[in-house]
C-alpha cells in the first residue's frame, strides 16, 4: 500500500513539476520579444485642445515634445508649463498600463511583478518567498 501512495505522490509531483516547467519555458522564451517590444514601446498622448503633444518610452521617460505654433499664442508661460506638464503625465499613465499589458502576455497574473505594476508596492515583489518564509514586513508610514 505504501509503495502505491509512494507512486501517486511521485507521479502528483512529476506532473506538477512539468506545469512548473512549462510556465518557466514559455516565460523565459518570451522575455526576449517582450525585451523588443518595451524597447520601442511608446505612449503619446494629446493636450484637451491637440496644441500639445507628448511621448514617452516604457519607462515615461518624455522621449518627443510637440507644440503647436498656436500654444505659445494660447497659453501663459506657466499655463504653458502646467498643460505640457499634464500631458506628460497623462502619456506616462497611458505606458504604465501599456507595459502591464505587455508583461501580462508572458507573466502570470498573479506573479510578484504583475502585482508590483498594479499597486507599485515593492513587497510584492517578494510576496510569495515571504509566505514561504513567514516573513511579515513592518508596516511603513507613508
Amino acid at each position: 500500500m505504501a509503495q502505491r501512495s509512494d507512486r501517486d505522490a511521485n507521479s502528483a509531483l512529476r506532473e506538477r513539476f512539468a506545469q512548473v516547467h512549462d510556465q518557466y519555458t514559455r516565460l523565459r522564451n518570451g522575455m526576449g520579444d517582450l525585451q523588443t517590444k518595451l524597447k520601442a514601446y511608446r505612449a503619446t498622448e494629446k493636450s484637451r485642445d491637440g496644441l500639445i503633444k507628448a511621448s514617452v518610452d516604457a519607462r515615461g521617460r518624455l522621449v518627443k515634445l510637440e507644440l503647436e505654433p498656436a500654444a505659445l499664442r494660447s497659453y501663459s508661460a506657466s499655463g504653458l508649463a502646467e498643460e505640457i506638464t499634464k500631458t506628460i503625465a497623462r502619456a506616462s499613465d497611458a505606458a504604465g498600463v501599456g507595459v502591464s499589458q505587455l508583461m501580462a502576455e508572458v507573466m502570470p497574473a498573479e506573479s510578484g511583478a504583475m502585482s508590483f505594476l498594479r499597486t507599485n508596492d515593492m513587497n510584492d515583489l517578494l510576496k510569495r518567498h515571504d509566505d514561504i518564509m513567514d516573513y511579515r514586513p513592518e508596516p511603513r508610514d507613508g
